[in-house]
C-alpha cells in the first residue's frame, strides 16, 4: 500500500507564511506507520509542490504517484482548498481513497456541512489512532454525517505516549531552510478555555520524553532553532528541572514555546533565557477577569503582567496574544486592555487575533444559543455581539496602531526577478492590446497558486475591458498579482468595480473581513511608473493600485536627491551599484519597499543589510506570450 500526505498552507499574495507549513503531522503518522507496518510505503507531497505550486500541478503529481490512499490535513485556512484538489484528483484517480484529518473535522466545520463524495473518510482524532485500527483490518466506529462517513476517536482511545514516535529522529522530518524544526513534547493541555478546540476529547495531557529535545539539541548541529509544540511549557512538573537540564548543555540553539506567565519570577525568567529560550508565545487574551472567566480561562492577568515583564527583562523577546470580542469585555475594556500593555512597555510585544466562533468549541455552543454574528465558514471570525459592534474590532485595530505606531498592514512588492534556468513557471509577460488575452494558458501554463501578470497597458480602454473578461473569468482559487506598465493615469475606481462585480465569496475576503476592500481582494494590482512626477500623481489619485517608482538612469537622480524611506522602488538590471549607498541608508529598516529586475543584486542587497537572502534550489520565472 502506498499514501501520500499533503498539508497546504495558508495563501497570499508573497508566500508570506510558507515558513510556517512544516509537515509534522504527516511525518509523526508515516513515522508511526513506519515503525508497525513496513510493508507500507509512505510519501508527503514535496514542499515546492505544496507551498507553492497550483492545484493542477498538485493534481499532476499526485496522478503520477498512483497511490492507494491520500491523506489531507485540514486545517480552517486550507480546508476548502483541500476539498476543490479531491475532486480534481478524483477526476483522474477514480479508485483512490481519500482521507481528512486535523482539527478542521468537527461538527459545524464547513468541511462536513454538507455531503462530499469526493472524499471517502473524515477522521475526528489522532491519527496514529485510525491508522492501528485501519491497517491491522481492525473495526472503526463511525457516524454519519451530512452523509458523510466519519470515524470518530473517544476519549478513552487516545494513543499512549510510548506510541507516539519522534519524526526527526525517524528520518521523516526535515528542518525548513533557516535550520529550524518542531518538537513536539506535550499531548493535550490541562486548561478548557472554551474558544479552544485543541483539548476536545482530550482526557489527560502526555507528556514525551524531554530527552527528546535534547538528543536533538546534542546530536543534530545543523538546527538552529526549535520551536517546542507544548501549549503549557511551563506547567510541568519537571519545568525547572528541565531548564536546569537545558542550561547545563551550554547550547547554541534558539527555543521557543508558548507558556503562561503568571508563575514567572524574575529568577525563572533568568533561568529561560540561560536555557536557550530567546522568544515565547503568551496567551494573556484580556486585561478583564470577568471576560476571561466567561471563557473559563482562570488565571490573573496582573499576575501574567508581572511575569512578562520579568521575561521582557531577561532578554526574551515575546508575542503576547490578546482577543478582542470575548463575552464580558466591550470596546471601552478592551481599549484599557490595549493601554494597560503599551503603558507597561509592551506595545512592541502585542498581537491581536480576531476571536474565532471554531467548530465543536463551548463557545460556539454560546455563540449560538445567544445568536451571536460570526462567519459560517473559515475562518469563522466572530463579528457581533456580546456588547461588541461590528465595527469594534476595525476601531481597536486603529487604537492599537496609534498607540503602538505599528501598522498590522503587511506591506509586499511581486518578484520581478525572471531566471533564466527557472523551474517554474509564476506569470505570464503580454501585451494588453492583443485581441485576446491568454487567460485560457493560466492553468496550463503557470505553475504556481499565485499568479504574476506583467501587461503592457497602450489603449486604456482596451484595458478594461479586456480586464473586464479576465476577471469575470478568472479561477478564483489562485491570488493574483497584477503587474501594469504605463505612462497614462489609469481609472482606479473602474478597476475597483471591476473587481466587486465579479468577486465571489471565498476565503481570502473573509481572513481580510476586518481589513481595506484592497487588503482582502484576491487580485492586487501594481503600476510601474518611470518619473518621479508621474509616481505623485499617481499616489493622489490611487486608493487601490499600489504605484511603485522604477530606477532606472531617467530616475536615478531625481531619487537620489530626494529625502523619503516608503516610496516603494523597482530597482532595473545594473542599477543597484549607483543606488546602494542611499538603499542602505534610507531602506534599511524596511527593505520589503524594494524589489530587483536581478535576483544577484537582490540577494547582495540583503547581504549589505546584514540580512538572510534565503534562496531555494528551485526557480520561478516568467513566461513571455
Amino acid at each position: 500500500m502506498k499514501i501520500l500526505f499533503i498539508q497546504l498552507p495558508l495563501i497570499d499574495h508573497s508566500y508570506g507564511y510558507v515558513n510556517g507549513n512544516i509537515d509534522y503531522a504527516s511525518a509523526v503518522i508515516s513515522s508511526y506507520i513506519k515503525k508497525n507496518f513496513n510493508d507500507v510505503i509512505c510519501r508527503t507531497l514535496p514542499s515546492v509542490l505544496s507551498n507553492f505550486c497550483s492545484d493542477e500541478m498538485i493534481t499532476k503529481y499526485a496522478v503520477s504517484e498512483s497511490p492507494d490512499v491520500i491523506c489531507f490535513t485540514s486545517y480552517l485556512w486550507n480546508v476548502e482548498r483541500n476539498l476543490r484538489l479531491s475532486g480534481m484528483i478524483r477526476d483522474s484517480l477514480d479508485s483512490v481513497l481519500i482521507l481528512f484529518g486535523g482539527p478542521e473535522i468537527s461538527e459545524g466545520s464547513i468541511a462536513l456541512s454538507s455531503h462530499h463524495p469526493e472524499v471517502d473518510i473524515f477522521i475526528s482524532g489522532e491519527g496514529e489512532w485510525f491508522f492501528e485500527s485501519f491497517l491491522s483490518g481492525r473495526d472503526i466506529r463511525y457516524i454519519n454525517v451530512e452523509n458523510n462517513s466519519v470515524a470518530v476517536q473517544s476519549g478513552q482511545e487516545l494513543v499512549s505516549e510510548e506510541n507516539i514516535v519522534e519524526p526527526l529522529s525517524a528520518n521523516r522530518l526535515n528542518t525548513l531552510v533557516d535550520g529550524s524544526v518542531f518538537i513536539e513534547l506535550t499531548r493535550g493541555c490541562p486548561y478548557k478555555c472554551s474558544y479552544c478546540f485543541y483539548s476536545k476529547n482530550q482526557q489527560k495531557v502526555r507528556e514525551l520524553p524531554f530527552t527528546i529535545l535534547t538528543d536533538v539539541i546534542k546530536n543534530r548541529k545543523e538546527i538552529k532553532e526549535i520551536y517546542i509544540l507544548s501549549p503549557t511549557f511551563d506547567r510541568s512538573k519537571d519545568f525547572i528541572s528541565n531548564l536546569k537540564t537545558l542550561k547545563s548543555m551550554n547550547h547554541q540553539v534558539n527555543l521557543h514555546t508558548e507558556i503562561r506567565t503568571d508563575r514567572i519570577t524574575p529568577e525563572i525568567a533568568e533561568l529561560m533565557y540561560d536555557a536557550g529560550f530567546r522568544s515565547l508565545e503568551v496567551g494573556l487574551q484580556s486585561m478583564n477577569k470577568k471576560a476571561l472567566g466567561s471563557v473559563q480561562r482562570d488565571t490573573d492577568p496582573e499576575k501574567e503582567l508581572d511575569g512578562i515583564e520579568n521575561l521582557a527583562e531577561a532578554g526574551i523577546d515575546l508575542k503576547i496574544g490578546i482577543i478582542p470580542g470575548l463575552p464580558g469585555d466591550d470596546l471601552k475594556s478592551f481599549i484599557k486592555t490595549i493601554d494597560v500593555l503599551c503603558d507597561r512597555g509592551f506595545g512592541d510585544f502585542i498581537e491581536l487575533y480576531p476571536l474565532m466562533i471554531l467548530p465543536g468549541t463551548a463557545i460556539r455552543e454560546k455563540s449560538e444559543k445567544d445568536k451571536i454574528s460570526f462567519q459560517n465558514k473559515p475562518p469563522y471570525y466572530f463579528i457581533e455581539g456580546w456588547n461588541f459592534k461590528a465595527e469594534n474590532i476595525k476601531q481597536l485595530s486603529l487604537h492599537m496602531e496609534k498607540k503602538t505606531g505599528m501598522s498590522a498592514k503587511v506591506f509586499y512588492l511581486p518578484d520581478f526577478t525572471n531566471p533564466s534556468d527557472s523551474l517554474f513557471t509564476r506569470g505570464l509577460v503580454f501585451n494588453s492590446d492583443t485581441s485576446t488575452w491568454p487567460v485560457n494558458k493560466i492553468s496550463s501554463e503557470v505553475d504556481t497558486i499565485v499568479t504574476d501578470l506583467h501587461i503592457t497597458v497602450n489603449d486604456a480602454e482596451s484595458f478594461y475591458s479586456q480586464l473586464n473578461q479576465f476577471i469575470e473569468g478568472a479561477d478564483q482559487g489562485r491570488l493574483y498579482n497584477i503587474v501594469l506598465y504605463t505612462g497614462d493615469l489609469l481609472d482606479d475606481a473602474s478597476i475597483i468595480k471591476i473587481v466587486k462585480d465579479y468577486e465571489k465569496d471565498n476565503f481570502y475576503r473573509r481572513l481580510n473581513v476586518f481589513n481595506s476592500f484592497s487588503e482582502g481582494a484576491i487580485f492586487h494590482f501594481f503600476h510601474i511608473t518611470e518619473s518621479m512626477t508621474k509616481y505623485l500623481d499617481t499616489v493622489k489619485k490611487y486608493s487601490f493600485i499600489n504605484p511603485v517608482l522604477k530606477v532606472n538612469n531617467s530616475t536615478l537622480n531625481e531619487i537620489l536627491k530626494n529625502d523619503f524611506n516608503d516610496i516603494p522602488l523597482l530597482i532595473e538590471n545594473g542599477m543597484y551599484p549607483e543606488i546602494k549607498e542611499f538603499l542602505l541608508s534610507a531602506y534599511n529598516e524596511n527593505p520589503e519597499y524594494v524589489a530587483f529586475k536581478n535576483e544577484n543584486e537582490m540577494e547582495a542587497f540583503y547581504n549589505d543589510l546584514g540580512l538572510d537572502a534565503v534562496k531555494f534550489p528551485f526557480n520561478f520565472g516568467l513566461k513571455q506570450i
